[in-house]
């Protein structure tokens, strides 16, 4: 018998190498509605290369991993066993997304994503 007792606390149980998390409960998830997130599988043990950005599918659409500031999180970035707080996001154009506000804040991975960021956005 399944309990069903927080619907927004969701585990992540696999891990491929492209960075999608296979998480449990992925349905019938509204637009604002929150998501607190634990990873369950380590990710060193499948990401053996460079580090990659994190995508779940929730409601059968891909949908981004970010940071408070907007910033995609990368494989490096999560700690396993420890409860991310956040919320699942579907803006009116553009890719679903799950914001977690506590995530650790490394300014350094902070600084270069921007970087990249303007750079793509400059068309440099």
């Amino acid at each position: 018998m399944a309990c069903n007792c927080n619907p927004n606390f969701h585990r992540a149980t696999a891990l491929d190498a492209t960075g999608l998390l296979t998480v449990t409960n992925p349905t019938n998830i509204a637009n604002l509605s929150p998501f607190n997130l634990v990873l369950c599988v380590n990710p060193d043990s499948v990401i053996t290369a460079a580090p990659v950005n994190y995508t779940l599918t929730i409601n059968g659409t891909t949908a981004d991993l970010k940071n408070r500031y907007g910033l995609s999180i990368s494989t490096d970035h999560l700690s396993t066993r420890r409860v991310y707080h956040g919320r699942y996001i579907v803006p009116v154009t553009g890719t679903p997304y799950v914001i977690l506000l506590d995530t650790p804040c490394d300014i350094a991975y902070a600084l270069s994503s921007a970087a990249v960021a303007v750079a793509t956005t400059d068309g440099e």
